[in-house]
């Protein structure tokens, strides 16, 4: 188990904070659109763990120096999780800010660490829901705070062509720490399961009953991922900013996924939606394969927050191309190279 469970001690009292009192809303309820746009380009952020006692002005160079240098700008960013660690409400507000200040779309996903601050999660979502609802933010989230799904950040971003829908992106919450038969991290709930069935079949239907295809955004990798590595084939539309490629398909650490595998992954591959996944949560694993007609892919930490290998920072693309497969750029900077 990783090291940086230890800081859950710390706050048991905001353990509580996912709590919902159970309203079941139609699932259209959860869907937010964009445009649809030829090689729709994805910007993955992960593991950020951005506190109050950080040099934060460094972390965003670093974070604007990684930016800066992609091929092209994104049409939007996308933050999997543990964003914050021992953050307050200014430092999580200055985040989004520098989010907003790229100018495109951007959503964020939860992870263990982010409710390990002085905010509860909930005013997280809640604030995340202002900012989405303004005109004065690129923000696209949405958070339905009384409902009957388990987590803080389930929804989906349709991209429509007109009136169909090309491509669906589905942001879900891994929720944070288990406390039942093991302790140690939470997983995908069986509520939320159904809410995901409930989502791709309604999707379908609104589209002339043709499944459509979907990019799936959370933090904590699937227990599957171990599979994706041992028995999965290696992902070949990848490329890195480093010629020699050193610092992706990798596994420097061991995998952390819950221990309870709830039967997600089961359920993706018999509705045929989803066919790529993006994650973070393991700061040292890198690598793209694919098992059983589904993506795993893990994002670059973005970060050297709480622990990390110094060649293995900075980001990556996520290019969703006509075929509905995506090619992947990852880009690897180093923090002396903004100093």
């Amino acid at each position: 188990m990783k090291k940086t469970i230890k800081f859950l001690s710390l706050v048991p009292v905001l353990l509580l904070s996912s709590c919902k009192s159970g309203v079941k809303y139609d699932i259209s309820k959860y869907i937010l659109e964009l445009e649809w746009k030829e090689d729709f380009t994805i910007y993955q952020l992960t593991d950020t763990h951005l506190g109050d006692k950080d040099d934060l002005p460094t972390h965003y160079k670093f974070m604007d120096y990684t930016y800066d240098h992609l091929d092209k700008k994104p049409d939007m960013i996308v933050v999997t999780g543990d964003l914050f660690t021992f953050a307050s409400r200014s430092t999580a507000k200055g985040f989004f800010s520098w989010l907003d200040s790229k100018e495109v779309p951007w959503t964020v996903t939860f992870g263990n660490h982010d409710e390990q601050c002085f905010f509860s999660v909930d005013w997280l979502t809640g604030y995340l829901n202002e900012l989405s609802n303004s005109d004065k933010s690129h923000c696209v989230f949405k958070d339905l705070q009384d409902d009957d799904v388990h987590g803080n950040a389930n929804f989906a971003i349709n991209l429509k062509d007109g009136s169909t829908i090309k491509e669906q992106i589905i942001v879900m919450d891994t929720n944070r720490y288990y406390f039942g038969k093991y302790f140690g991290y939470d997983y995908i709930k069986q509520n939320q399961i159904d809410w995901y069935e409930r989502l791709v079949n309604y999707t379908k239907e609104q589209n002339g009953g043709t499944v459509v295809p979907s990019k799936l955004f959370y933090h904590i990798p699937l227990p599957e991922i171990n599979d994706a590595w041992e028995k999965g084939s290696k992902y070949e539309r990848i490329e890195s900013n480093l010629t020699d490629k050193v610092n992706f398909q990798q596994k420097r650490e061991k995998t952390c996924p819950p221990d309870y595998n709830s039967g997600f992954f089961k359920k993706i591959t018999e509705l045929g939606s989803t066919n790529a996944m993006f994650f973070g949560h393991d700061h040292i694993n890198n690598f793209a394969n694919e098992y059983e007609g589904v993506l795993f892919s893990y994002g670059v930490k973005a970060t050297d927050r709480v622990y990390f290998d110094s060649d293995m920072l900075g980001g990556q693309t996520i290019t969703i191309k006509n075929d509905h497969k995506v090619d992947i750029k990852q880009y690897f900077y180093s923090y002396e190279e903004v100093k």
